[in-house]
């Protein structure tokens, strides 16, 4: 193009450049520099043409990026490499943000060409960018090196996270890739001896633990995880059954604490948390308590933002700050996800150690009631509380038939009348005796914390317990749900009416009796079991068939009800647990083998 539009098209695309600078955070300075007074001619004499006006603009966006340009060579190189690519790709193998990525998409708008949702620079245009994004400079990854040296690993590990449940992005899920799984399991393999180890995983989306043993796993290697999400550790479970790998999986409410027979327990720690100042802090601290050893121990912790947004790594920083934790590494963007676009689809590998403060601190960090600390949903941390008014807790109280009930968990009003314990208290241990006795337990649940219902049941062990909860959760939705629920909580509790939209909409009030009337010998096990859901489940077995030999007037030993119990109890590490962080695929599992326990009771 020539005359005298052409400089004013140049103009035109220098402050579409200097939008596009703004909506990624780039100063207007650094950026355009004095654009409207850019003269109409090139430096060579010459007419400035569309094509001088677009390599122009790409060149203020690249410049405004600084020391960082080399980000948008590599967004620019593999768009010019002949092939389509969706801006998803673009994100994933540059690892920039999609903020930056549609920012120099943009740009380059006019050289650029379609095919679907794909773009690429249009061939008769790739030779004009050389001298811009400038030849390919490859840091060599040795862990990503490493991972692909076994293609077949690579293979089973893809299949394993194909067959994995979906996310949820209640809870900011986002799935890694599986060559990082193995990439993870390289640099824990590698980097530590870990024969005879204990590695947990606190949450575990990406299947990590999985992970640690396709890669060939270590003798001796024991791996826990800890979640909410009931159908991932029944998959987990399930595929390391399957394969005979040792890996076991405990239900957590992470913002109620680690169960206890995993605190202090292992040498390892890895996690992959919310990316949120409050849930990495949290998830960290879960690991620090269950670091047996805090000479030698590490965290490995997946954590990733924007390029642009440096202030939320700080904020992440700060709250790791108070720890007193030593940053041995960070390896950026070691880290890949099918996801997770705002941050480039990537995410740091930070190596944390503790040091001598760090048990103190981690006492005090483990008593911040705040349990905020997802993005989304009724646990983010923009979500509201769930405080009742007056006359919601009264119709509470009436409807449960309480007198001078045990109120559990935050959101009671004052005016409430009620002995009082915060949930996390109520679900870590069994209450001290000066909180025992009450006829009837109210939980409040709502609105975030739905998912430990039946696990709040199993630590009521009171003669009646209401349990207020959000009323769209799995187990009131359908009749299905309904009956899995009472099916899990059957052998300690009734679970007798659930009241959808009660006290007020978007509540629910479910009502349960303890089960005084078991239907047989197995189920007298059963409930004794239920009762003593914080001990450990191999004592409250041995008891309880004690106990029922006693009740039907014959005596049994210690020996002979272990030696019964060792005949049935199949699963590596179930009679360590408590019932209260067994996962719910497995309490069936442990009903099976409890009815199996005491037919092999001797005569």
């Amino acid at each position: 193009m020539s005359g005298p539009g052409a400089g004013i098209a140049t103009a035109e695309v220098g402050e579409d450049a200097a939008s596009r600078c703004r909506s990624i955070g780039i100063a207007r300075s650094r950026c355009i520099g004095s654009v409207r007074t850019r003269p109409r001619w090139n430096g060579s004499g010459r007419h400035m043409t569309d094509g001088d006006s677009v390599r122009s603009a790409v060149r203020e966006v690249r410049a405004g990026f600084g020391i960082d340009g080399r980000r948008v060579d590599r967004i620019g190189r593999l768009l010019a490499d002949g092939a389509f690519h969706t801006v998803e790709e673009v994100v994933a193998r540059t690892g920039s943000s999609r903020r930056t990525v549609e920012a120099v998409l943009r740009t380059l708008a006019p050289h650029l060409e379609a095919q679907g949702d794909a773009r690429r620079i249009a061939k008769r245009h790739v030779g004009e960018y050389g001298d811009i994004f400038g030849e390919p400079v490859e840091i060599p990854d040795p862990w990503t090196e490493r991972a692909r040296r076994d293609p077949g690993a690579i293979e089973a590990m893809d299949a394993l996270v194909r067959a994995a449940p979906p996310a949820v992005q209640a809870l900011d899920h986002v799935p890694a890739t599986a060559e990082t799984v193995l990439k993870r399991a390289r640099y824990l393999l590698d980097g530590f001896d870990l024969r005879g180890a204990h590695v947990l995983c606190v949450g575990d989306h990406d299947l990590t633990s999985l992970g640690l043993f396709v890669a060939g796993g270590a003798e001796g290697l024991r791996v826990s995880v800890a979640d909410i999400d009931e159908r991932l550790l029944a998959f987990i479970d399930a595929e390391a059954s399957r394969k005979g790998w040792d890996v076991r999986c405990h239900a957590a409410d992470l913002r109620l604490g680690l169960p206890a027979s995993l605190r202090e327990s292992c040498q390892v720690v890895f996690t992959d948390p919310p990316y949120t100042p409050e849930g990495v802090g949290l998830f960290v601290v879960r690991g620090l308590e269950g670091l047996g050893d805090q000479r030698n121990g590490r965290v490995l912790l997946a954590y990733g933002y924007g390029e642009q947004q440096p202030a939320l790594g700080l904020a992440v920083q700060k709250a790791l700050n108070p720890l007193h934790l030593v940053y041995e590494a960070m390896l950026p963007g070691f880290n890949r996800y099918v996801g997770a676009q705002a941050i480039g689809s990537a995410a740091a590998l930070y190596v944390l150690r503790p040091t001598k403060r760090t048990a103190g601190a981690v006492r005090a960090a483990a008593e911040d009631p705040r349990t905020a600390m997802y993005t989304h949903g009724a646990q983010s941390v923009e979500a509201g509380t769930g405080a009742l008014d007056d006359a919601a807790a009264a119709r509470i109280v009436e409807l449960a038939s309480a007198e001078s009930p045990l109120l559990v968990g935050d959101g009671w009003p004052a005016k409430a009348a009620g002995r009082r314990v915060s949930l996390r208290d109520f679900m870590a241990a069994p209450l001290p005796r000066n909180l025992q006795g009450h006829g009837t337990v109210l939980v409040n649940l709502y609105p975030g914390f739905g998912a430990s219902a039946v696990r709040a049941l199993l630590a009521a062990n009171a003669p009646r317990v209401g349990l207020v909860c959000r009323n769209d959760l799995p187990f009131l939705r359908d009749a299905e749900g309904q009956r899995e629920v009472r099916r899990l909580a059957g052998p300690g509790y009734r679970v007798e009416r659930m009241l959808r939209g009660v006290p007020s909409s978007g509540m629910a009030l479910v009502l349960a009796e303890r089960n005084d009337r078991p239907a047989d010998a197995a189920e007298r096990v059963l409930a004794h079991i239920h009762a003593r859901a914080h001990g450990k489940i191999g004592n409250g077995w041995r008891e309880g068939l004690i106990a029922l030999r006693k009740a039907d007037g014959r005596t049994l030993t210690k020996a002979e009800a272990r030696r019964a119990i060792a005949s049935a109890a199949d699963r590596p590490g179930l009679l360590e647990r408590s019932l209260i962080d067994l996962p719910a695929h497995l309490l069936p599992v442990l009903d099976e083998q409890v009815r199996r326990s005491v037919e092999a009771l001797p005569d």
